[in-house]
Formats: structure tokens, sequence, C-alpha cells
């Protein structure tokens, strides 16, 4: 059995970010595109200010195949575009398998 995989997306703190344009259109828009491929959800943090990074969205899978699927197939490119409109910096993304959990 396929162990679940998160994504952490991570925007540097001090970029250009629309929080409100990323909440109601993009991640809906990442959700109904990868929903499909296997993406389960996601959730988004605000760190606290001096934090390296300023937000963080999590994003969860079934497995760490259906991530790479996604990432692969043809939504991707438009996920990508869609950046330029909330952020000024591109993402750093960090794939991993869940270990454990409660």
């Amino acid at each position: 059995m396929s162990k679940a995989a998160q994504v952490t997306v991570l925007y540097p703190e001090g970029a250009k970010f629309d929080l409100s344009y990323y909440l109601s259109s993009h991640m809906p828009m990442v959700q109904s595109k990868w929903g499909p491929a296997g993406m389960t959800g996601y959730s988004v943090l605000k760190f606290a200010p001096g934090a390296p990074y300023a937000i963080q969205a999590t994003l969860n899978f079934k497995s760490l195949a259906d991530f790479q699927a996604a990432a692969g197939g043809e939504h991707t490119a438009d996920i990508l575009a869609d950046v330029k409109n909330f952020s000024d910096k591109e993402p750093t993304l960090m794939p991993a398998e869940v270990e454990g959990s409660a």
C-alpha cells in the first residue's frame, strides 16, 4: 500500500503576496485541476513576522506517485502561470511521503 503524501509550498518573506486572491482563486483552481489526480485537500498558513517564509500551503495527495503524475500533467502550466497574479516570487516546493501522523 502506498503512503500518503504532502507537498509543502513555501513563499518567501518580503515577496508581494495577495492572500485574498490566493485563497479565493488560486487554491480552489489547484484543487479543481489536481483533485481528479489524487489531491485530497490543502491547508494554508500565514507565518508570524520574522519567519523566513510568509505563506505555506500544504497539498495533500493519496500518494507521492499521484502528486508526480499531477505535476507532470496538462494542468500544471495553468497553475504555475497563475502565480504572477498573487506573488512576485516563485514558490519552493517540497514533496514528501507521510511517515507518521496522529
